[in-house]
């Protein structure tokens, strides 16, 4: 066993119509009795797929369809309730292309595959919904994956797409040249994607590699994350509301239910001078501090008024007044059931600051990376652990040899993903759900 192994887990407005649809491809799945060879359940499991049995492919391998949200790590899905849909096909060793790639929806109550169809000109996708469509892009294209069948169905557009994203009513889209510097967003519907507005971004670029989505929506508030800017807008005027490119940047984000915040670093480049302010979707500043902010909440179950924590402190996101602070929960935390929790410091009460319990050594790590009904999950050692964060008692584990069977010399590295039904144990070659 690998005793290092680790979690690695990211202005005008106008209104314009120069994008709209031309017309509508569909691709209908290929189901083929069986759809695929069942997994044998792994120990410990509710269930397990293997990307081998998916494929039918002894070397066959899961890829992240929203891309890099574990890190170096492979794999995930993305949630539709009753299925999950992942991408799985083979690496060529020698281009490093991921080819005969496959789309497969997962029932997530079993792990049956319930479908599998070819993943042909489907590039990255977006973790919202449109009803029961998986929005994603390719060149030229909006994307749309039916996932209670499979159904593949394309939207041309005169556009190069780089993400799209939805509120559940209409789509939200990011184009723009490739090598250009203007990158313009747009509000509208899968026939007409800039009905509502356009946001036109000068001297901005982007490009296909980010990790996760690259918009992010939150009430009327909205957060586009380029490569040379962070960018606030309002998503039912198209107002820019606030800008964070150089010499600024923006190094963290909080969500809540109608409302984005933004961890800002001021001068970014400079070596000598640092300030960072915590910034709400008005561009309000909430608070600020002399000090270069690098925080990263791997889980986050903070909802309405609840404080923000910004350098270690504890902040009233209306009043931005500094509750308590420890700085000890600077860097990475968890945020469980009103339980602030770091990798090796006290665990404390998000509202009083008050010491809960005092991390378990012997884990390795008592940092939570996923949650569900009130519990927090982790990866420890050898491991993944359920634990109490109110006391920190340790509630069940799950051997992670026993998840990954025999890898066959590919890589052990695990990552936990949310579902709306469960905790995903997510690998290269496996995905395991957990109690």
């Amino acid at each position: 066993m690998n005793q290092n192994r680790r979690l690695a887990l990211t202005a005008c407005v106008a209104v314009v119509s120069v994008g709209a649809a031309i017309a509508s491809v569909a691709t209908a799945p290929r189901n083929i009795e069986p759809v695929a060879q069942p997994t044998p359940t792994s120990p410990g499991a509710l269930w397990t797929v293997d990307a081998a049995d998916a494929l039918g492919s002894e070397f066959a391998t899961f890829e992240d369809l929203v891309g890099g949200r574990f890190a170096g790590i492979e794999g995930g899905v993305v949630d539709a309730g009753a299925v999950l849909v992942a991408k799985t096909g083979l690496t060529n060793q020698e281009t490093g292309e991921f080819e005969k790639a496959h789309l497969i929806g997962i029932d997530s109550s079993t792990g049956d595959i319930r479908w599998k169809t070819p993943a042909d000109g489907v590039d990255t996708c977006s973790t919202a919904l449109l009803n029961d469509m998986i929005l994603c892009r390719t060149d030229g294209a909006i994307v749309t994956v039916n996932a209670t069948d499979g159904t593949i169905t394309r939207h041309p557009t005169e556009w190069n797409v780089f993400s799209v994203t939805s509120d559940g009513t209409d789509i939200f889209a990011v184009e723009g040249e490739p090598d250009g510097y203007t990158v313009r967003i747009h509000r509208g519907t899968l026939d007409d994607p800039d009905a509502q507005w356009s946001l036109t971004l000068d001297d901005t670029w982007t490009s296909d590699f980010t990790t996760g989505d690259m918009i992010r929506l939150a009430g009327t508030a909205g957060e586009a994350r380029l490569a040379s800017a962070t960018v606030l807008f309002d998503t039912e005027s198209g107002e820019l509301i606030d800008r964070f490119s150089s010499p600024d940047c923006a190094r963290a984000r909080v969500d809540r239910e109608d409302a984005i915040f933004v961890i800002a670093g001021r001068r970014c480049s400079d070596l000598f001078e640092f300030h960072s302010d915590l910034v709400d979707s008005t561009g309000r500043v909430v608070a600020g501090v002399d000090t270069q902010v690098d925080q990263r909440v791997y889980a986050d179950t903070t909802h309405g008024n609840d404080p923000i924590m910004f350098d270690g402190a504890a902040i009233d996101p209306s009043t931005g007044e500094r509750l308590w602070a420890d700085e000890n929960l600077r860097g990475e935390i968890a945020i469980v059931d009103g339980v602030v929790i770091s990798g090796y410091a006290p665990a404390r009460d998000l509202r009083t600051g008050a010491e809960l319990w005092t991390p378990d050594d012997e884990t390795g790590s008592t940092l939570p990376t996923a949650e569900h009904d009130g519990l927090a999950y982790l990866v420890g050692w050898q491991d993944i652990l359920t634990v109490d964060p109110a006391t920190g008692a340790r509630r069940a584990s799950v051997s992670i040899d026993g998840l990954l069977g025999n890898t066959q010399g590919r890589s052990q590295e695990v990552a936990l993903q949310e579902s709306e039904r469960g905790i995903l144990v997510v690998n290269e070659t496996r995905l395991s759900r957990i109690p």
